[in-house]
């Protein structure tokens, strides 16, 4: 038998992939998966407080069916990671829960909410795909699957209620290229100091979503500063607001010069309660964790942007950002309110 006809003999002759059969118990989790399904389970948690508050107040019953939508997916992904913890014996996070959450009357119009529903849901979204690409045991692979299939369709649910009322955030129309071109110049990466080419559809998209984004934090960041008990959390969140109007104007004004208009402001969308519905924690939390999804914008603009001083620009308002992000995790030390995340074994410690 030749060396050929061996190897296809024995290639044959061996079990499809798909028959073999594994006990899940026996394949610990990694670092990836453990990383996910934590971070997965705090950011449901906080989403199921905001979803209780606002199903109560909504009247409107088509916001009121996607808001309810989904609560019920939070609350059926939360369990869903409670059962992979226990099954890998990991303790269950603190969390939030009921009693970050209290009667009041409503912060923001209905309107803001589904806003602010589509928006994060679109963050984790992305989060839950990251998860899925980098877990490898089937049960929490097919975990974070059908989490992609959930908030895919909030997205959806969403998106068309905003369509149908007409209060969806489009993004402006560009021309249509009439043919297909090429870069031939160094100038197209223009300078430091601007005054180069108009934005392509890439920069333009990268600079809309971070002020989409931008936009309902900063309107968040105000109606939290109005409703918090504490004055340092307080000083922080109207730091915070005024950190992102400088922002909003630093990278409208790039937009502008290329005559495209930035997104509304929806700061009137803050009603005039001083009563807080969420916790000083849940609030200051939500607030910090928002932190790390602009500078994932950031970091996706930085690797799509060619313009050099929009490159330039992002690095400055990183800076910034990581500056609030410092001041954020402090006051949660400070206040005893930041949860561990899991992390490996000291073995320095346990050898001294």
């Amino acid at each position: 038998m030749s060396i050929l006809e061996h190897s296809s003999s024995t290639i044959s002759g061996q079990v499809p992939i798909e028959a073999i059969q594994h006990n899940i118990v026996d394949i610990p989790p990694t670092v990836a998966e453990i990383n996910h399904l934590w971070s997965t389970y705090m950011a449901e948690s906080m989403a199921c407080c905001f979803q209780k508050h606002i199903v109560e107040m909504t009247k409107d019953s088509d916001y009121h069916n996607v808001i309810q939508s989904a609560l019920d997916l939070s609350s059926k992904n939360i369990t869903s990671i409670e059962n992979i913890f226990k099954s890998i014996q990991h303790p269950i996070p603190a969390a939030f829960g009921e009693k970050d959450i209290s009667p009041a009357p409503k912060l923001f119009d209905e309107t803001f909410w589904i806003l602010y529903t589509r928006i994060m849901t679109k963050y984790i979204f992305q989060n839950h795909y990251l998860a899925y690409t980098e877990s490898t045991r089937s049960d929490i692979r097919q975990l974070f699957y059908e989490f992609i299939d959930g908030s895919r369709d909030i997205i959806r649910k969403a998106d068309d209620v905003l369509l149908a009322k007409g209060v969806y955030p489009k993004t402006p129309p560009i021309a249509v290229p009439k043919k297909v071109d090429f870069i031939h110049d160094k100038d197209y990466f223009g300078s430091v100091f601007g005054n180069g080419r108009t934005l392509n559809a890439l920069e333009i998209s990268n600079i809309l979503a971070i002020l989409e984004f931008k936009v309902l934090i900063k309107a968040l960041k105000l109606g939290f500063a109005q409703v918090v008990t504490s004055d340092e959390i307080r000083k922080f969140f109207n730091a915070g607001a005024k950190l992102a109007e400088k922002h909003i104007h630093v990278l409208r004004s790039i937009l502008e010069k290329d005559g495209i208009p930035g997104p509304e402001i929806i700061d009137y969308r803050i009603t005039d309660s001083q009563k807080p519905p969420f916790s000083d924690r849940l609030m200051l939390f939500h607030m910090t964790s928002t932190i790390s999804y602009i500078l994932t914008a950031y970091g996706t603009g930085l690797s799509r942007i060619m313009r050099k001083d929009v490159v330039t620009t992002y690095i400055k308002l990183m800076a910034d950002i990581l500056g609030m992000a410092k001041d954020g995790a402090d006051l949660l030390i400070k206040n005893g309110w930041l949860e561990k995340i899991p992390e490996t074994v000291d073995h320095r410690y346990l050898t001294h």
